[in-house]
């Protein structure tokens, strides 16, 4: 019984961990929100918290600048809006 525990307990984290993977996305910024912490790129809506954001601070860009964002594919999959960003990279 146990064994069969800790191969369901196994797969479970294997499961979570492919859930939660990352994804690169690079892009020109537009509709810049600082009031909401909210940015568009290609049509879509991310947000940007100085809590859990590493990288560039959305008051530092401006709406035409390239940057390289990364997402959990988790967020992007669940069709929710605005989209957690993880990490926020102005491209020069």
């Amino acid at each position: 019984m146990r064994r069969m525990l800790g191969v369901a307990v196994a797969a479970a984290m294997a499961l979570s961990v492919s859930a939660a993977s990352a994804e690169d996305i690079t892009g020109t910024v537009s509709n810049i929100d600082l009031t909401r912490a909210t940015f568009m790129v290609d049509g879509k809506t991310y947000v940007a918290s100085p809590t859990n954001t590493v990288g560039a601070k959305l008051e530092d860009l401006q709406e035409g600048d390239t940057v390289k964002l990364s997402v959990t594919t988790a967020d992007v999959q669940s069709g929710k809006t605005p989209i957690n960003v993880m990490t926020l990279e102005k491209v020069e």
